[in-house]
């Protein structure tokens, strides 16, 4: 019986393969793609028109522009960026001084606070705007003067080294305060015309991005919400005490590479066309990348064309 049912399987197998290679597309020989763009120059506002053949099982199309650039499709690190950061403060029952924007190139990583004592920190709390304190928590205010303006810091980074940003808080009296920071934004901003990297985005401020360390042992006083990060303290604790809350390592030359949009996968049927508008005058690289997978084959096709956009 078991002899029956292998046999069984293996011609059920063998009549599968050989359908699949009489469907169009499957045969082996047919793993081909073509593209051609009749015409090379355009005028700017007007679509360039590339003409498709064959029928693979995905295509993706960079267009050459900025952030879509086949070379760059693995560049993870670009020297020469600005790096800005911004963030929204509250506070409840406020002293001077409770609250600092800090940052280290040489801390080691290690979150304790005998490593946090060891490492060079330089205070940047002087650089960003705070709000008056509050009887009760209620607005975040921007760090700058409006919720849309950064703060320059890439002269405190080393450029291509990774840094650690901090926030700490001290006590320095006996009054319960309370401090919340959220919508924490930092970016690379490149003037050759890069696309803006994010170092740091909005949520990871709670996403495990950064660690609690404390200097004293009490109940634990850096507690994150779903949107913010929250800092107390305890009358009953010493004055000095202090509470940080430290990234994980950043890398101020940090981009993301440079990606695709994909015009066809493989439930989609034969694509003879593609139009592609071109916002800005300039010379573009544009590049297809067309691929098939099969059982144990793939192969990948790449189109390059010049744009150029007058």
């Amino acid at each position: 019986m078991k002899k029956y049912l292998f046999f069984t399987g293996m011609i059920s197998l063998a009549f599968l393969f050989s359908c699949k290679k009489n469907v169009p597309g499957y045969t082996e020989k047919d793993y081909t793609f073509n593209a051609s763009l009749p015409i090379t120059t355009i005028d700017s506002g007007d679509m360039a028109t590339f003409m498709l053949s064959d029928n693979p099982d995905f295509i993706s199309f960079y267009s050459g522009e900025i952030g879509h650039e086949y070379v760059n499709r693995e560049r993870t690190v670009l020297d020469g960026g600005r790096l800005n950061i911004k963030f929204e403060t509250r506070v409840q029952f406020q002293p001077a001084d409770t609250l600092d924007v800090l940052l280290s190139n040489d801390f080691t990583g290690i979150y304790d606070s005998a490593n946090v004592a060891n490492a060079h920190w330089k205070r940047m709390t002087d650089l960003f705007l705070y709000p008056t304190p509050a009887s009760t928590l209620s607005t975040f205010y921007p760090s700058g003067a409006t919720s849309a303006d950064f703060t320059d810091i890439t002269d405190s980074t080393i450029s291509g080294h990774p840094f650690f940003l901090a926030f700490r808080y001290t006590n320095t009296k006996p009054t319960n305060i309370i401090w919340s920071v959220g919508k924490l934004g930092m970016y690379n901003i490149f003037n050759s015309g890069v696309a803006n990297a994010t170092v740091i985005d909005s949520n990871q401020i709670t996403s495990g991005t950064f660690a609690p360390v404390q200097f004293i042992d009490a109940t634990p006083r850096v507690t994150t919400s779903s949107t913010y990060l929250k800092i107390s303290n305890s009358t009953q604790e010493p004055i000095d005490a202090s509470y940080w809350h430290i990234s994980r390592p950043l890398n101020p030359s940090a981009v993301e590479p440079d990606v695709p949009v994909v015009i066809k996968n493989i439930s989609q049927s034969p694509l003879k066309e593609f139009k592609y508008f071109y916002t800005k005058p300039g010379t573009y690289k544009a590049t297809f990348v067309a691929g098939y997978k099969r059982l144990n084959f793939d192969k990948t096709i790449l189109k390059e064309f010049t744009v150029i956009v007058q």
